[in-house]
């Protein structure tokens, strides 16, 4: 599954390289996440479309549907909805009512992975070979604080079966998050898409614009350092 990641780019470089205007002039401040762990629920920039225009926007990751519940409540579910399978994400309630109408690009630098060695967990980065960003497909969906009556906009990131490369890297679980090429972003973005159309943009790329290194096993307590970046020796 996919649990953490970068975003090391300025909000406008974003959204300069997307093509897509930032729509609140408060997401114009700096967030860098060298190490974005989603447990921690992090505001990351996201692309999403408006009549087929695209736009930058921060969402909050962890997906919250918009349930009769406090908010409380809803964050502690949506530790649960940091990802959703492509399996079934037309079948679970949390994510159902999301993917054919609030659909997202996460633009990430990398994310990390771990890798089961002899009963050893080693953490691995993986960043694209070529281009600048990885477009991670993701749904999102609003919730409404029935307290105080604000909305809250937050996104899960669609994984699939794992591609040659992450096979080797995350061997327990074989999963990946989905990554969409720059010319299949505008279909992925498009509300008019049919069923089929997405069903086919969620499976997983090959690992010809993938590569790793390992990190630092203290990932964790090194937290959003720029040395959570730093490649070791394996």
């Amino acid at each position: 599954m996919c649990y953490r990641a970068t975003q090391t780019s300025k909000a406008y470089e974003y959204a300069d390289f997307y093509a897509a205007p930032i729509i609140n002039e408060a997401d114009l401040e700096d967030h860098i996440y060298y190490h974005a762990n989603g447990f921690a629920h992090p505001n990351l920039v996201t692309i999403t479309a408006k009549d087929g225009v695209r736009q930058t926007e921060r969402m909050t990751w962890g997906l919250m549907a918009n349930w009769k519940k406090p908010l409380t409540d809803m964050v502690k579910l949506s530790n649960n909805t940091l990802n959703a399978k492509s399996e079934t994400v037309f079948d679970l309630a949390s994510f159902k009512g999301s993917i054919m109408s609030k659909r997202c690009i996460l633009p990430v630098e990398g994310f990390y992975e771990y890798k089961e060695v002899e009963k050893d967990k080693l953490p691995y980065f993986i960043h694209p070979k070529e281009h600048p960003y990885f477009n991670l497909a993701c749904i999102y969906a609003f919730y409404q604080n029935p307290e105080n009556m604000e909305w809250h906009k937050s996104f899960a990131i669609i994984t699939a079966p794992a591609n040659e490369l992450m096979a080797d890297i995350h061997n327990t679980k074989f999963r990946q998050p989905v990554i969409t090429s720059n010319e299949q972003i505008n279909t992925w973005l498009d509300l008019s898409a049919s069923k089929e159309e997405v069903i086919h943009l969620m499976q997983p790329c090959d690992d010809s614009n993938m590569a790793a290194y390992r990190v630092d096993r203290d990932l964790i307590k090194i937290g959003n350092k720029p040395e959570a970046m730093q490649p070791i020796e394996a």
